[in-house]
C-alpha cells in the first residue's frame, strides 16, 4: 500500500519550525523558573541557591501530594505561573541584573545540551533511553502514585528511584508537552541547573576570576584521568566517548595500542585472565550520551550541596546559615529518591560537613539540619515507604570488596590521577586551609570507601562485572566532586605551585573534549531537528502513520512480538504511540523485579500467541485486557501463513487496521478490540 511522503523541500522548513518551537518553549520555561527563583529568594536570601532549591522543592511537593491524589495528565497552572513570573521579574529586575552571571551559567548548560539533543535527538535502543521514556510516560498520566507500569500492567512502577522521571513528566504536564518532548527539554533544563550550581560554586570557592571558567570547562567538556591516559595508550587520535568510558576491563586489539598502552596493560592485568570491567562515566559523558538517567540528578544534588557549602563558607548571618544548613541536610533524602546509588556518598559528605562545623565551634546548625532533612524525608516518605519494600532493594547491599575485585594501582590512578594531584597541591593552599582540609578529608575517605566497599547487586555473582555498577555510579560522581571543590580552591591560592599545578591537572584531561568534538562532527545527523526522538523508526512512513494513529486512539494494553532478553525494538511502536504494553523489555523488568516468574510466563505467552500455538487466542487476549495487537514485518515469515488463521480466531472481537501489504501473504497493521456491538472499546 503506497504511502505519501513529505516533499523534500519541506524538511528544512520543518526543522526551522522545530527550532523556533524549541526556543519559544525554553523561553516560557525559563521565565517560570526565574519567577520561582525570585519567589524562593525571600527564604534563602541568595539567588543562585533559590534557583535550585525552588525547582527541587516544588517538584518534591507535587511528588508527595500526588501519592494521595493525582492531578491528571494536564495541569491548569501555566497561565497563572507565567503571569506571576513575568510580574516578579519586572518587580525584581535589579536582582536579576545583579545575578546575570548566574542566569548566563544556566543558559550555557541549557544551550549546550540543546545543541546535542537537537542534533542527535533519537530516543532509540541505545542503553536505557527507551526505559527512561517509559518511566516518564508512567508519570505523565497524572494518576495517583505509584503509577501503573506501562511496560507490565497492572503492576505498579514502585521499584525504582524515579524522582527525576516524575519531575520531567510534571514539566510536560505543566507546559503541555508530550513525554518525548519532556524527555528532551528536561534533559536541557537539568543541564542548566547543573552548570548554574557548578559555576556559581566555583566562583565562590575561587577568588581568581578565570578559575571558575577553567573548572567549569574541565567538568563540562573534559573527562576524568582516562581522558589523557587513553590518548597516550591508543594509536588513533579520535576515540569514541563510549570507548573511553568502558576502557578499563575491555580487551583491546593489540594493534590499537601504543607501546605505552602495552606497558599499561602489563601493569593492569594478569595474563590469560579476563579483567574486571570497571567503567567510569564523568559528568561530561552523562550529559552528552543522550540517556535521561538518574545520574543526572545525582550530579545536580552534588553541585547544589557544594554550592551550599561554598555559600556557607562566606556567610555570617546566623539566620541564613541555618537556612543553608537545612537545605544542605535536605540533599541527603533528595539523593535517596533521585539517585540512590550515590546516597551513601552524599550522606558522608553532608555528615562530615556538620562534624567539621561542630569542631569549628558552630552549634545551632544541628537543629537546622535535622529540620531540613526531616521535612524533606516527610515529603518523600510516601514514595520511600513503597520503594524500600521492593525485593530489588532487599537484595542490594554494601559489602566489602573481595580481594580479587580490587582495582590495581595503575587502573585506579589512570582514573583519579588529576584528583590525586589536586589533593597533594591542596597542602600548599594557605588561603582557605580549613575548607581545604575538610575537602581533602572527605574525598580521601570516599576514595578509600569506594575501593574497600562495593554495591552487591544483580551483577555481583559474575566475576568480571561484580563492581560494574559501583564504579560506573561512584567514580564519576566522586571525581566531579573533588575537581569542583579542590580545583576551584587551589586556583584561588596565591601559591604559584598550587595554582599552576592545578591548572595542568585540570586541563590535561580536557583532551577528551577533542573526542566529543570529533564525535559531534563525524556522527551522521540523520535525525537532526526531529525532537520527538522517533525519527530513527518513523522515517518509514508506514510506521509513522501507525504511531500517529495509536496516539489518537484511547489508551489500552498493546501486544507486540519480538521480545528477547536484550534491547529490542519490541514495544517501541506502542510506546511511541503512548500505549501500555502487555510485556516490555524482559531484561529490564527482570532486573527491576528480580526476574519473577510472571515475566518469563508473559514472554512465553506472547511467543506462543504469535507462533500460533494458542488454542484460544481471543480468550487469552480478553482475559488480559489486550486492546491492540501489532502485526509487523517481522511477523510475516513463511508467506505470512499464521495471519489469516489468527484473524479468523479473533475477528469477532478485534477489527483490523491495515497499513501495508495484501492482508494474505504480507501484512502490516494492528488489530483493535471492539465490543459485541461492533464498537471499539
Amino acid at each position: 500500500m503506497a504511502r505519501s511522503r513529505r516533499p523534500p523541500g519541506l524538511r528544512p522548513l520543518l526543522r526551522e519550525m522545530t527550532l523556533l518551537f524549541l526556543l519559544i518553549s525554553l523561553g516560557v520555561i525559563w521565565v517560570n523558573l526565574v519567577g520561582l527563583g525570585l519567589a524562593c529568594m525571600r527564604l534563602t536570601g541568595d539567588y543562585a541557591v533559590a534557583r535550585i532549591a525552588g525547582i527541587l522543592g516544588i517538584c518534591l511537593v507535587f511528588f508527595s501530594i500526588e501519592h494521595f491524589h493525582g492531578f491528571g495528565p494536564r495541569l491548569w497552572i501555566l497561565p497563572f505561573s507565567t503571569t506571576l513570573s513575568v510580574w516578579l521579574a519586572w518587580r525584581d529586575f535589579d536582582i536579576l541584573r545583579k545575578n546575570a552571571i548566574v542566569e548566563a551559567a544556566f543558559g550555557v548548560g541549557v544551550l549546550y545540551l540543546l545543541a546535542w539533543r537537537y542534533t542527535f535527538p533519537d530516543i532509540d535502543l541505545f542503553g536505557e533511553r527507551i526505559p527512561d521514556l517509559v518511566f516518564i510516560q508512567d508519570y505523565a498520566m497524572g494518576r495517583t502514585l505509584p503509577p501503573p507500569d506501562r511496560w507490565m500492567p497492572p503492576f505498579n512502577a514502585d521499584f525504582y528511584y524515579s524522582f527525576q522521571f516524575y519531575s520531567a513528566a510534571l514539566m510536560g504536564r505543566w507546559f503541555r508537552f508530550g513525554p518525548n518532548i519532556a524527555y528532551q527539554l528536561a534533559y536541557c533544563i537539568v543541564s542548566g541547573f547543573i552548570t548554574c550550581a557548578m559555576f556559581t560554586a566555583a566562583r565562590r570557592f575561587c577568588s581568581w576570576k578565570p578559575g571558575a571558567w577553567i573548572v567549569s570547562g574541565a567538568l563540562l567538556v573534559g573527562g576524568c584521568g582516562l581522558g589523557l591516559v587513553i590518548h597516550l595508550a591508543m594509536r588513533q587520535h579520535y576515540i569514541q566517548p563510549e570507548e573511553i568510558s568502558r576502557y578499563l576491563g575491555i580487551v583491546w586489539s593489540p594493534d590499537r595500542k601504543t607501546s605505552f598502552g602495552h606497558v599499561l596493560d602489563r601493569l593492569m592485568y594478569q595474563p590469560d585472565t579476563l579483567p574486571l570491567e570497571m567503567p567510569v562515566e564523568p559528568m561530561s559523558f552523562v550529559l552528552t550520551i543522550g540517556e535521561f538517567h538518574p545520574p543526572l540528578t545525582g550530579f545536580l544534588v552534588l553541585m547544589f550541596s557544594l554550592l551550599l557549602i561554598a555559600t556557607l563558607d562566606g556567610e555570617e548571618s546566623p539566620a541564613r546559615r541555618r537556612v543553608y544548613h537545612a537545605l544542605l541536610a535536605a540533599t541527603v533524602p533528595f539523593s535517596l529518591i533521585g539517585n540512590t546509588w550515590v546516597f551513601p556518598l552524599q550522606t558522608i559528605v553532608v555528615a562530615l560537613w556538620f562534624i567539621h562545623r561542630a569542631l569549628s565551634g558552630e552549634k545551632d546548625h544541628w537543629l537546622a539540619g535535622f529540620f531540613g532533612a526531616g521535612v524533606t524525608t516527610a515529603l518523600a516518605y510516601p514514595f520511600i515507604v513503597n520503594f524500600v519494600q521492593e525485593s530489588a532493594v532487599h537484595t542490594t547491599s554494601i559489602r566489602i570488596t573481595p580481594a580479587a575485585s580490587h582495582a590495581t594501582v595503575v587502573e585506579w590512578l589512570s582514573v583519579f590521577w588529576p584528583l590525586v594531584a589536586l589533593l597533594v597541591l591542596a597542602a600548599y593552599n594557605r588561603e582557605k586551609q580549613r575548607l581545604c582540609l575538610y575537602f581533602v578529608c572527605v574525598w580521601v575517605v570516599l576514595l578509600v570507601c569506594t575501593e574497600l566497599f562495593f554495591n552487591h547487586d544483580v551483577f555481583a555473582g559474575t566475576r568480571t562485572w561484580a563492581r560494574y555498577n559501583s564504579t560506573l555510579k561512584w567514580w564519576g560522581w566522586l571525581y566531579t566532586a573533588g575537581v569542583l571543590s579542590l580545583g576551584a580552591l587551589n586556583l584561588g591560592s596565591r601559591s604559584r605551585l598550587c595554582r599552576y599545578g592545578s591548572i595542568v591537572a585540570l586541563l590535561l584531561p580536557c583532551a577528551q573534549a577533542l573526542d566529543y568534538a570529533w564525535y559531534f562532527v563525524d556522527t551522521p545527523k540523520n535525525s537532526m531537528g526531529h525532537l520527538d526522538g522517533t525519527y530513527w523508526l518513523t522515517k518509514d512512513d508506514t510506521i509513522r502513520d501507525m504511531v500517529t494513529e495509536l496516539k489518537a486512539l484511547p489508551d489500552g494494553i498493546c501486544l507486540d512480538s519480538g521480545l528477547t532478553f536484550d534491547n529490542t525494538d519490541a514495544t517501541v511502536i506502542p510506546i511511541f504511540g503512548e500505549k501500555e504494553c502487555y510485556m516490555g523489555w524482559p531484561v529490564q523488568e527482570g532486573t527491576w523485579r528480580q526476574f519473577r516468574m510472571e515475566i518469563r510466563l508473559r514472554v512465553k505467552e506472547v511467543n506462543d500467541f504469535y507462533a500460533g500455538r494458542m488454542d484460544d487466542p481471543m480468550g487469552w487476549l480478553l482475559k488480559n485486557n489486550v486492546r491492540y495487537v501489532m502485526w509487523l514485518q517481522r511477523d510475516n515469515d513463511h508467506a505470512n501463513e499464521r495471519f489469516v488463521p489468527l484473524w479468523n480466531k479473533i475477528r469477532s472481537r478485534y477489527v483490523w487496521h491495515h497499513y501495508a501489504g495484501t492482508d494474505t501473504d504480507w501484512a502490516v497493521g494492528f488489530w483493535e478490540r471492539i465490543g459485541t456491538d461492533g464498537m471499539a472499546r
